[in-house]
């Protein structure tokens, strides 16, 4: 038999979904405070880590190019974001946090950190380097 039993499978799965769930629900909760959305946060987080044309966001958010351009229009109204044509190619346009937008995006990834903080915070010193290790065993990528 490969893999584990099904039963400890599904467990698991259920066991994941519910802490995603959980952290999700709860940074949720604290970005609307913030004023800010899941989806609006995230890409703030993107642009921050120099992702800055409008067709990899939506293949890095896994949405449609309309929407991000609905997000950007709204981040660009709000005082977050900056859109200015591409210098090599003027058919593209590259985006920019304005200081405001790196404040939010700052303000959101704390926000994360700390929901996913007091998460681990129940785990020991040990269960927590246990956990480390084993998701990123569970995150390498396999060979074909």
């Amino acid at each position: 038999m490969n893999g584990p039993p099904p039963p400890l499978v599904q467990e698991l799965a259920a066991l994941g979904y519910a802490l995603t769930h959980a952290l999700y629900t709860e940074a949720k909760e604290l970005l609307v405070k913030e004023g800010l959305s899941p989806r609006k946060a995230h890409l703030l987080g993107l642009l921050a880590k120099g992702v800055d044309l409008p067709s990899q966001l939506a293949e890095l958010l896994e949405v449609h190019p309309s929407q991000v351009s609905h997000l950007l229009a709204a981040l660009e109204e709000e005082g977050l974001v900056e859109r200015s044509p591409d210098p090599q190619d003027r058919r593209k346009v590259k985006l920019f946090l304005t200081p405001k937008g790196r404040e939010a995006a700052a303000r959101a990834e704390a926000l994360w950190l700390a929901v996913f903080g007091r998460r681990l915070a129940r785990l020991s010193p040990e269960e927590q380097a246990a956990f480390l290790r084993i998701l990123r065993k569970l995150t390498e990528v396999e060979d074909a």
